[in-house]
C-alpha cells in the first residue's frame, strides 16, 4: 500500500467570488440547485475535489487552464466531468475520473457485490427493421436468481413487465422496469415470464476453469471476468488445478472482462508468467506519473512474486501463490470491446515474456490507472495544515465523499504500452455470438472453436456431441454503453 503524498494545493484565494473574466460570480445560483446543502457542503468538496486533481491527476498540466477556473461554489461533480482530459475536438481521453457522494458504494461496486438478478447481458434489434429490442443473456452467475430460475447463456428476453422492447421505450423499460427495480418479470422469446427478486450477492467472475486434451497436450481454458481482489483465491485455486493437470498453454477468456484491481491483476500475472521470472521478482510492470508524483515516489514498478498482501475494509489479506503457476508456454486470450482495462495492462505486461496471442474483436482501450481516493482519508492526510475550520467543514460536509481518479499510465518494463490509445488489434479476428445455444466453455462455441482450432483440435470430437446447433440470427447490436466503473484499474492505497 502507499500512502499518499503530502502535498497541499489550497484553492487561490482569487478564485473566490471571481470568474476567470473578472466578473463577479453568483454563488447562489449554484447553491439553489445543489442538492447536498449550502455553501459550506460545495467549498469542502471542491477543496478535496480540487486538490485531488491538482496533484495526483496524471493529465494536471494539460488541463491546468481548467483547474485555475475552479471555483468553490460551483457544481464539484459537474467540474470534475469537465476538467477531464479531451482531445482537441473536445472528446473525453479520459472517460474515468469521476467524484462521487459516497465512496464506500463505489469501493462495493468495484468489489463484485451488487443488489442484482445475477446475469449479464446485451442487447439486440430483434431484426433489420430496428423497431424491437430484445436482451441476450450473455452471463449466469452460479447462486444467483437468474441461475435458480433456469437462465442460461443464449436465452432471449422480449419484454420487461409484459411490455415489448422497441427503440423508443427500451431505455425507460430498462432501467425503470429492471436494473433500477428490486423486482422485474421478464418474458422470453418462447413467452415463459420470469419474475425475479434482485439479491445482494458476490458475483464470482472466476467462472470457470477446464481443461482439454488433444494432440499429446493439455490446454487450459479460464472464463474470468473482473479483476475483484476476492477473485485473488479463487484465481489461484484455478492455477493450482491447472498445475495439477500439467498444462501445456492457456486460453484466458476475458471477453467481457471491464478491469479491477491492481493487486488481481498482478496475482494473475504472477501465475502465468514463466517461473523463473517469478522467483526472480522480475518487473512486471512500470507506471507513468505526472511530475508531482514522479518527482516524489520515483521510478515506480511492480513486480512479480510469489505472495501477495492488500488491505481492504475487512482488514488485510495474504495471497499465496505456490503450487499455482502452471509453468504455462504460451497464452491465447480471448478479448472484445468489452475487455478493458486490467484485462489489457495483464497482457502488456506479459509480453515482454509470454507469447501471447489474441483472438477476438479490438479490446476497449484503456490504458490509465486510477485510484480510489476519500474525502474523509485527503482532510486526515492534509490535517496539519488545515485550520481547524477547513478540517470541520471537510468532516462535516465531505466526509462521505471521494473521487477516482486517474493517476498514472501503465507500461511494460520497457515501458511500452501496446494497447494505447485505442486497445488491442486481435491476431485472429473472431466475432462473439452470445445468441448460439453454446455455453462459455463448449469447445463447439464460436471463440473458443476458434482458438482451439488453431491450435489443431477437432472441435467436433472434444465434446460428447459433434453435431453443431441451428444458430439464430438477429439485427444489429444496440450500443448501451458501460457502467461507470467499465475500465476500472485501482490501486489500492
Amino acid at each position: 500500500m502507499r500512502r499518499f503524498i503530502i502535498y497541499m494545493m489550497l484553492m487561490p484565494a482569487i478564485l473566490v467570488g471571481i470568474n476567470a473574466c473578472g466578473h463577479k460570480q453568483d454563488p447562489e445560483s449554484t447553491e439553489e440547485e445543489w442538492p447536498y446543502g449550502a455553501k459550506d457542503s460545495l467549498n469542502a468538496i471542491n477543496t478535496f475535489a480540487y486538490n485531488a486533481m491538482s496533484v495526483y491527476y496524471l493529465w494536471k498540466d494539460e488541463v491546468a487552464d481548467d483547474l485555475a477556473t475552479w471555483k468553490r461554489y460551483e457544481n464539484p461533480i459537474d467540474k470534475v466531468k469537465s476538467v477531464r482530459y479531451k482531445d482537441s475536438s473536445g472528446k473525453d481521453i479520459d472517460k474515468w475520473t469521476m467524484l462521487t457522494e459516497d465512496i464506500e458504494d463505489m469501493k462495493k461496486s468495484t468489489a463484485g457485490v451488487s443488489t442484482t438478478y445475477g446475469f449479464d447481458f446485451k442487447l439486440y434489434y430483434t431484426d433489420s427493421s430496428q423497431k424491437e429490442i430484445c436482451m441476450v443473456v450473455t452471463v449466469v452467475y452460479p447462486g444467483g436468481p437468474a441461475e435458480k430460475a433456469g437462465f442460461k447463456r443464449s436465452d432471449i428476453i422480449t419484454k420487461i413487465g409484459g411490455k415489448v422492447m422497441t427503440s423508443d421505450n427500451y431505455s425507460t423499460l430498462l432501467y425503470d422496469g429492471f436494473l433500477y427495480a428490486p423486482k422485474c418479470t421478464l418474458t422470453d422469446s418462447a413467452g415463459k415470464t420470469y419474475d425475479l427478486t434482485a439479491v445482494e450477492m458476490y458475483e464470482n467472475p472466476v467462472l470457470l476453469a477446464k481443461v482439454f486434451e488433444f494432440g499429446g497436450k493439455k490446454v487450459g481454458y479460464l472464463l474470468f471476468n473482473r479483476f475483484t481482489l476476492n477473485a485473488c483465491y479463487d484465481l489461484v485455486e484455478a492455477g493450482k488445478f491447472f498445475t495439477s493437470e500439467g498444462i501445456d498453454d492457456l486460453i484466458l477468456d476475458m471477453r467481457y472482462n471491464g478491469g479491477g484491481y491492481v493487486v488481481t491483476e498482478s496475482v494473475l500475472a504472477s501465475m502465468l508468467a514463466p517461473i523463473e521470472e517469478v522467483k526472480a521478482g522480475s518487473v512486471f510492470e512500470t507506471a507513468v506519473y505526472n511530475d508531482i508524483l514522479a518527482r516524489t515516489w520515483g521510478k515506480d514498478d511492480s513486480h512479480f512474486a510469489e505472495e501477495f498482501t492488500f488491505s481492504d475494509s475487512n482488514g488485510e489479506h495474504k495471497v499465496n501463490l505456490e503450487g499455482a503457476n502452471p509453468g504455462i508456454k504460451h497464452l491465447y486470450a480471448i478479448l472484445t470491446e468489452d475487455s478493458a482495462s486490467a484485462s489489457e495492462s495483464v497482457l502488456v505486461g506479459l509480453m515482454p515474456y509470454l507469447d501471447v496471442k489474441i483472438f477476438g474483436q479490438q479490446s476497449y482501450g484503456k490504458y490509465c490507472t486510477g485510484v480510489m481516493y476519500s474525502a474523509k482519508d485527503w482532510y486526515n492526510d492534509y490535517d496539519e495544515v488545515l485550520d481547524d475550520k477547513q478540517r470541520k467543514l471537510g468532516e462535516e460536509f465531505a466526509g462521505k465523499w471521494g473521487i477516482y481518479v486517474m493517476i498514472s499510465r501503465y507500461a511494460d518494463k520497457n515501458g511500452n504500452t501496446p494497447c494505447m490509445p485505442d486497445g488491442f488489434k486481435p491476431d485472429f479476428y473472431v466475432n462473439d455470438n452470445p445468441v448460439e445455444s453454446y455455453q462459455l466453455g463448449d469447445e463447439r462455441e464460436a471463440m473458443l472453436s476458434a482458438v482451439l482450432s488453431y491450435l489443431g483440435a477437432d472441435t467436433g470430437r472434444l465434446g460428447r456431441t459433434a453435431a453443431r446447433a441451428p444458430e439464430r440470427t438477429l439485427g444489429a447490436e444496440v450500443p448501451l454503453g458501460h457502467d461507470p466503473f467499465w475500465g476500472a484499474h485501482i490501486l489500492l492505497r
